[in-house]
């Protein structure tokens, strides 16, 4: 496999997803009808680059509460392995997981929870990632969102630098 890059709309910032971090990602991506979401976080060595390489992906864990709509990770689990990746220099910069549908969107909850992850982090992170894995294709389409610490939360779609072409295209475009 190889990198995805995402950049921010004024193409001044971006993120690169390692094809490692990527990989780790697709294992659990939803293809089967009953397949549960899966999910966790993501990590880079230098958090307050303009070019955020994610070069880590954690989780799922096995206490983590997963239906086919609903990922809850175990927040013990989850904070030990934060801790791993910061002593190996890795910060946490955003959370991943997995959708039953070709073109992923964020639901209510989705955001909730991103926000919740950047309160926790108190000022040391100006934004937190949401990164949504769909289900369809050897590389499957991902949706990457900025939450940005503002009152209210400021959220902000990340563009791939290469995008599906035709029906595909149009179709999440048209997607809430």
């Amino acid at each position: 496999m190889s990198n995805r890059v995402f950049f921010y709309p004024d193409f001044r910032r971006y993120v690169l997803f390692t094809a490692d971090a990527l990989d780790h990602m697709y294992a659990h991506a939803q293809r089967r009808w009953l397949q549960k979401e899966a999910g966790g976080e993501i990590y880079t060595l230098d958090s307050n680059a303009h070019g955020i390489i994610i070069t880590t992906a954690t989780g799922p864990n096995p206490d983590d509460r997963r239906g086919r709509h609903s990922f809850n990770p175990d927040v013990k689990a989850t904070t030990r392995h934060r801790e791993q990746q910061y002593a190996q220099g890795r910060h946490a910069v955003g959370l991943w997981h997995t959708h039953p549908e070709t073109f992923p969107s964020p639901s209510g909850l989705d955001r909730q929870t991103t926000e919740d992850y950047l309160k926790a982090f108190q000022d040391q992170r100006k934004c937190y990632l949401m990164a949504i894995l769909g289900n369809q294709g050897k590389t499957p389409n991902i949706a990457v969102w900025s939450a940005g610490q503002n009152e209210p939360c400021k959220w902000i779609e990340l563009i791939e630098a290469h995008k599906p072409s035709g029906d595909a295209l149009r179709q999440h475009r048209r997607s809430p």
